[in-house]
């Protein structure tokens, strides 16, 4: 009896730990989507866009590699930063949707931030908006539109605090590190402070991951030591991250600002590995080198043909 009601305790526990634990840690994020399940579902292709592509932009807050979402109920005034510099303000609409909760299977209705925004310029989009509360939220977002995207990826836009970044974010991909740094407005570092990174999932790859944990792992924060992969900025505020997995990807980090906490968001695709993997072929020899190897064995034949005609 003794065991089977710890057993019980136990998962009692684990369930306590995933509901409770997200509340405290959640974030702030612009997101590309026409809602929840759309944006959860989004990759790559929908950050890196053709000249005149009209994008659906979300505000939401949660987690998205757990499926859990909180509200954001007032609309807000969004920034956008134009590849030439102009700076445009869009205010968001209120939208819900019912949404799955993994944990007790029924639906919740979550209400979000939305608009949508005509993406005109080759070149770099910087999306910012603030969210109020116990801990101000700033979200920042990147939309690579056509060509020039080589151009301003790194751009400082002077929020309060703000991840910037070293790597040409347009062509990340699976598996390669990303090098940045987290810095106020007066491009400070922010030094010593604890950030992490972490993706975007669909309800099903949630719950399967959730599954998963609860039978492998002994702690329902697994899935944070997991998912969220922690670290720490240096001396001068700058990063190291390795992103294992494409899809849709964000850095989260937290500070205070003159006596104010923030918290930084920031965004971002992460594209498939196009070269070196093993599902393209890497283990395989190249066609380029064979057919070198060839041309060079027939004109070493047509040679030795030659020199013994003569």
């Amino acid at each position: 009896m003794f065991k089977k009601m710890t057993v019980i305790g136990f998962i009692a526990l684990l369930v306590l730990l995933f509901a409770t634990a997200p509340a405290t840690a959640h974030n702030a994020a612009l997101i590309v989507g026409d809602n929840i399940t759309d944006a959860m579902n989004a990759d790559y292709n929908d950050y890196l866009i053709k000249p005149g592509t009209v994008l659906p932009i979300l505000l939401i807050h949660g987690h998205g590699f757990e499926y859990d979402f909180g509200n954001v109920s007032t609309p807000v005034n969004v920034t956008i930063v134009t590849p030439d510099g102009t700076k445009q303000s869009v205010t968001t609409k209120t939208a819900n949707e019912s949404v799955d909760k993994i944990l007790s299977g029924e639906k919740e209705t979550v209400e979000f931030q939305k608009f949508n925004y005509n993406f005109t310029q080759n070149g770099t989009y910087f999306l910012h908006a603030t969210l109020p509360g116990e801990t101000t939220e700033v979200a920042k977002l990147a939309i690579f539109v056509g060509e020039g995207t080589w151009d301003d990826w790194n751009k400082h836009l002077g929020l309060p605090l703000e991840f910037t970044m070293f790597t040409r974010m347009s062509g990340l991909a699976e598996g390669e590190t990303v090098f940045g740094k987290l810095v106020y407005a007066n491009g400070t570092g922010a030094q010593n402070v604890k950030y992490y990174v972490e993706p975007v999932k669909t309800a099903s790859e949630a719950l399967e991951l959730h599954d998963m944990l609860v039978s492998d792992y002994a702690t329902g924060e697994s899935i944070y030591l997991i998912y969220s992969k922690r670290a720490m900025t240096d001396e001068s505020g700058n990063f190291v991250s390795a992103i294992p997995e494409k899809g849709v990807w964000s850095f989260v980090a937290s500070a205070e600002v003159d006596g104010v906490p923030y918290k930084a968001t920031y965004t971002f695709p992460v594209l498939p590995q196009f070269y070196g993997s093993a599902d393209t072929g890497a283990d395989k020899e190249t066609p380029g080198f064979g057919i070198t190897f060839a041309v060079l064995a027939i004109v070493a034949l047509g040679a030795f043909m030659l020199i013994r005609r003569k």
